[in-house]
């Protein structure tokens, strides 16, 4: 398999997982349960957002977003802008921390470091899965290495900075990008946890400019909270192994555990399922989770690609494109 079929493969994946939980998103296993029953194999009605079934949400349009921010290329900024088109476009779900990192500046120009200062404003509190959830586009997009660890630092911290996302966002693109070299669940867990262990993200994130004079009291706290952040992540991957879900909320290790969990499962549907009936953040863990079965090589049932679109318009994408036919064209 070439390096684009297993891109384009993992796009449609996640894409795919994502929109079959958006049914379930914020919904109780019990709820799902009732309205569904015990399984769960086709997109359904029943999005609190709107979306019609095959349409995938916030998390697989800001992957899309990104990607299309890449073919500016502009670097950074570019993924910046085109993060603040989709969300200029006024998508139907969008998170707090999101929406407050990509609305600093104006609707010109914008500081890459809207991520720092929203960090910040949540008195470096907030953790969600924001960044979590796209950063596989950053592999995606073909960055691989030293580069992609890189990358995937900056990428996340442009809405999501505190570095138990950024570190969460390390391990998880390195895991991808493992596991699409043929290495086996456990053992790509671990190298990715040797480069999460590796990465200076501080330095990446002075060197670009998003942890400056400026943002000084964010830069210490951060350097304070990186070997603890670490260590969660570390904890969260060790859970996540044993298949222990504690929760599917929108908090990034959380999900981090969760779509570890789920990703071990011996096919497809086995992997993504569990993931849409346990409800609460669904469509995002199901998302991430879609990542983790494309990057190991598992395939999307048929049936579930040909209805499948993003459920949003914005500068560069139109909700009624088909992703089987668009997303070729997105990738290098």
């Amino acid at each position: 398999m070439t390096a684009m079929t297993r891109a384009l493969d993992t796009l449609l994946s996640l894409t795919a997982a994502d929109a079959l939980g958006a049914a379930t998103e914020f919904k109780t296993p019990e709820a799902i349960l009732a309205r569904y029953g015990e399984t769960f194999t086709d997109y359904q009605e029943g999005s609190v957002f709107g979306f019609a079934p095959g349409e995938a949400t916030d998390d697989s349009q800001m992957v899309v977003a990104t990607l299309l921010g890449y073919q500016r290329q502009e670097g950074l900024p570019g993924v910046l802008h085109a993060l603040r088109d989709w969300q200029r476009a006024g998508p139907p779900d969008v998170g707090n921390l999101t929406r407050a990192a990509l609305a600093s500046g104006t609707p010109t120009s914008a500081p890459l470091d809207g991520g720092v200062r929203a960090w910040a404003a949540s008195g470096h509190q907030s953790a969600g899965n924001g960044g979590l959830m796209r950063i596989a586009a950053v592999w995606l997009a073909g960055f691989r290495g030293a580069t992609l660890t890189r990358e995937t630092v900056l990428v996340t911290a442009l809405t999501h900075a505190d570095p138990r996302c950024v570190f969460a966002s390390v391990f998880f693109t390195a895991f991808l990008e493992a596991l699409a070299a043929g290495e086996p669940y456990a053992a790509a867990a671990r190298s990715a946890l040797t480069v999460m262990d590796r990465c200076d993200a501080r330095a990446a994130l002075i060197g670009e400019g998003l942890l400056s004079a400026d943002t000084l009291e964010a830069g210490r706290i951060f350097a304070r909270s990186e070997r603890d952040a670490r260590g969660q992540v570390r904890a969260a991957v060790r859970a996540g192994l044993e298949g222990q879900v504690d929760s599917q909320s929108g908090y990034v290790l959380d999900t981090l555990q969760a779509a570890l969990a789920h990703g071990q499962g011996k096919d497809w549907l086995a992997c993504v399922q569990p993931a849409v009936l346990l409800g609460d953040d669904s469509d995002t863990v199901a998302c991430v989770v879609g990542a983790v079965c494309g990057a190991r090589g598992l395939s999307v049932p048929e049936r579930l690609l040909v209805p499948l679109r993003l459920g949003h318009t914005w500068p560069g994408w139109a909700r009624e494109w088909r992703c089987t036919e668009h997303f070729p064209a997105l990738l290098p």
